[in-house]
């Protein structure tokens, strides 16, 4: 495998130090991109090192999963700041803040102390992965963005390569257009392509053509 790389991949995903399961694909493979923008340092390397149809059990340490845990992201919280969106917290539950999302580890007086590191900061992790696939075609490598992204059936999507520097796709009405400029960032980015567009289609429903 080489970076940037498209693959369908099947995994279980552990924690070492208490094998928890916190990931798995079952029975079905998934797509991913050998790329530090998707993926986490030391899951990238063992990829790099594989070839379609190997299975390998890789320990990915902390500095190359979600890193240390940091002190500093435990903070004290304002109740009034739960109010505002009228919640109570609770111990336990997640709030929202600061783009960030962390866990209420407890609820004293006005004031709440959340802890905002990654629930996974300072764990090792057991991966056992195995590649699937290799994908090559630029169609397919598209329609794995969206599967990445929204889960999109890709049997809704289709991919027109007008030439070798522009592509136009289409695709169900009222997507995200947040998921929009993610996809199409990446299909430039990754893919080489300069101008990206999305044609949204409008189907008649089955009940009307009844």
């Amino acid at each position: 495998m080489q970076t940037n790389d498209f693959v369908r991949v099947s995994y279980t995903a552990k924690i070492k130090e208490t094998d928890q399961e916190i990931d798995k694909t079952d029975d079905k493979s998934v797509p991913i991109v050998i790329n530090s923008d998707f993926l986490m340092k030391g899951l990238e390397e063992a990829l790099l090192g594989m070839n379609v149809n190997e299975r390998k059990t890789v320990e990915i340490t902390p500095e190359k999963a979600f890193g240390p845990r940091d002190p500093s992201l435990v903070r004290l919280i304002p109740i009034s700041e739960f109010r505002k969106h009228n919640t109570e917290p609770k111990i336990g539950m997640f709030f929202q803040g600061d783009n960030m999302r962390g866990k209420v580890l407890a609820v004293s007086g006005g004031r709440v102390k959340v802890d905002f590191n990654n629930p996974l900061a300072s764990k090792t992790l057991i991966y056992d992965i195995e590649v699937k696939e290799k994908i090559d075609s630029i169609d397919n490598k598209v329609k794995s963005l969206f599967e990445i992204y929204i889960g999109e059936n890709k049997e809704k999507i289709k991919v027109n390569v007008l030439n070798e520097k522009e592509v136009e796709i289409e695709i169900p009405p009222l997507l995200n257009s947040l998921y929009k400029k993610r996809i199409a960032d990446n299909i430039i980015k990754i893919l080489n392509f300069e101008k990206v567009k999305f044609a949204e289609v409008f189907e008649k429903s089955k009940e009307d053509k009844t």
